[in-house]
C-alpha cells in the first residue's frame, strides 16, 4: 500500500515539474495564430498605407505564438512567450531576424499586425525567418517585466533562439545561415545586450552576421541622470524603471516609497500592466524627479553608491567590442530617448577597439 501511494506522489509530482521544466531555452508551446497568403499581405499592406518600396509582400508567411523557459532575474526558471514569422515554403535554410521592440506597459498583446508586427510581418515575406521576443512579464510570460534591465532582455531573447531553433523544421524552415539583429527604442537596449551576451557566452552556436540597433538608450544611467530636472512629455518611462528595480531585488511592494504623496500610493496600481504609459504620465509632473522625494533624490545625485544609481549604470549596454558589424540607427529630434545615446555608444565601441561599427542618422538635423 505504501509502495502505491509513493508511486502515485511520483507519478504527481513528476508531471508538475514536467509542466515547466527547471532549464531556459525549452519550448514548452506553439501556436498558429494566423496565416497570410502573398496576396492577402499586400492586400493588408495597402490597407495600411505601407508604401511596397519599404515592405513588399513576396511570398506568404505564418504567425506562431510561442511559450518556452527562461531565466527571472532572481535566477529562478519561468514562462516567456514571443512570436514567430515564418515564410511559406518549401522547407529551407533561410536567414534568421531577431527583433526586439519597443517598450509595451500593458502586459496584454494585442495581435494588430501593423507597427512592429508589420515590421516582422514584412521580413519573413521577403524570406527571412523571424522572431520577435515578448520579453519577460508580457504577454503569457509570468512575473514582471522588467523594463530595461539587459541580463532578462538578453536572457529571453538567447533562450527564445535557442527553443525555437531546436525545433526549427516544425516550423516550416530546415535552418538559418546568417544571423540578424535588430530593434526599436527599448528593442534597441535589448538588441545591444542580446549582441553582447551571444558574443560572449553562445558564440559556438550563433555569429551575429550583422546588428542595427535603433534609438535605444544604451547609457540608461545618463538617459535618466542628466534628464532629471529637465521638463520630458513622457515621465512615465522613469516611474517604470523605478518599477523594474524594486521588482528585481525581490521588493516590488517598495515601488512607492520614492516618491511623494499621494503619487507613492496611486503609482503602483498604474504599474501592474493594466494600464497604458499615458496613464503613468498624467500621474506625474513633466519634470520626472520633482515626484521623487527629497531625500532620496539628494542620495541619488550625490552618491554614486546610491542603489538606485548603481543599477541603472549596471544595466547599460554600450560599453564593450562588438566583432561583428554594428549600425547604430538615431534621429536627432527623438522626443522620447535622446540621440546622445547613440553617439556615446558609437564613441565608446570605437574607442574599445571595434572595427565595424557605425553610425547613421534619419531626419534633419537641427
Amino acid at each position: 500500500m505504501r509502495t502505491i501511494s509513493t508511486l502515485v506522489l511520483w507519478l504527481f509530482f513528476s508531471t508538475l515539474m514536467a509542466e515547466t521544466p527547471a532549464v531556459a531555452g525549452v519550448l514548452l508551446e506553439k501556436r498558429l495564430v494566423k496565416s497570410f497568403s502573398e496576396e492577402e499581405l499586400k492586400a493588408l499592406f495597402k490597407k495600411n498605407r505601407i508604401p511596397s518600396i519599404f515592405f513588399a509582400a513576396k511570398k506568404g508567411i505564418n504567425i506562431y505564438d510561442v511559450l518556452y523557459t527562461t531565466t527571472y532575474a532572481d535566477g529562478s526558471i519561468v514562462k516567456a512567450s514571443g512570436l514567430v514569422f515564418a515564410p511559406i515554403a518549401e522547407k529551407r535554410v533561410l536567414p534568421m531576424m531577431v527583433y526586439n521592440q519597443g517598450t509595451e506597459i500593458c502586459r496584454e498583446r494585442v495581435f494588430s499586425f501593423r507597427g512592429e508586427q508589420a515590421v516582422c510581418m514584412a521580413y519573413a515575406s521577403d524570406d527571412y525567418f523571424v522572431l520577435m521576443p515578448d520579453y519577460v512579464g508580457m504577454a503569457s510570460g509570468e512575473r514582471c517585466h522588467l523594463y530595461l534591465h539587459a541580463q532578462t532582455e538578453a536572457d529571453a531573447t538567447v533562450d527564445m533562439m535557442n527553443a525555437v531553433t531546436d525545433s526549427i523544421e516544425s516550423f516550416g524552415v530546415a535552418g538559418f545561415n546568417k544571423l540578424f539583429l535588430s530593434g526599436y527604442s527599448q528593442g534597441g537596449h535589448a538588441c545591444l545586450a542580446t549582441h553582447k551576451l551571444l558574443q560572449e557566452k553562445y558564440s559556438n552556436r550563433y555569429e551575429v552576421t550583422a546588428n542595427s540597433p535603433m534609438s535605444g538608450p544604451y547609457d540608461v544611467y545618463y538617459t535618466i541622470y542628466e534628464g532629471r530636472n529637465k521638463h520630458y512629455d513622457y515621465p512615465g518611462y522613469m516611474a517604470y524603471i523605478f518599477k523594474g528595480y524594486y521588482e528585481s531585488i525581490g521588493q516590488p511592494e517598495r515601488v512607492g516609497e520614492a516618491f511623494i504623496s499621494p503619487i507613492d500610493t496611486l503609482l503602483p496600481t498604474l504599474l501592474t500592466g493594466e494600464y497604458p504609459m499615458e496613464e503613468v504620465d498624467k500621474l506625474l509632473p513633466d519634470t520626472a524627479f520633482k515626484a521623487v522625494k527629497p531625500e532620496f533624490y539628494r542620495a541619488f545625485e550625490s552618491d554614486p553608491e546610491q542603489p538606485f544609481r548603481k543599477y541603472l549604470v549596471s544595466n547599460n549596454v554600450y560599453d564593450w567590442k562588438p566583432e561583428a558589424p554594428v549600425q547604430l540607427c538615431y534621429c536627432n529630434s527623438d522626443e522620447q530617448v535622446t540621440y546622445k545615446n547613440s553617439i556615446i555608444a558609437y564613441e565608446t565601441m570605437v574607442r574599445n577597439g571595434a572595427k565595424q561599427v557605425e553610425l547613421w542618422r534619419a531626419g534633419k538635423k537641427f
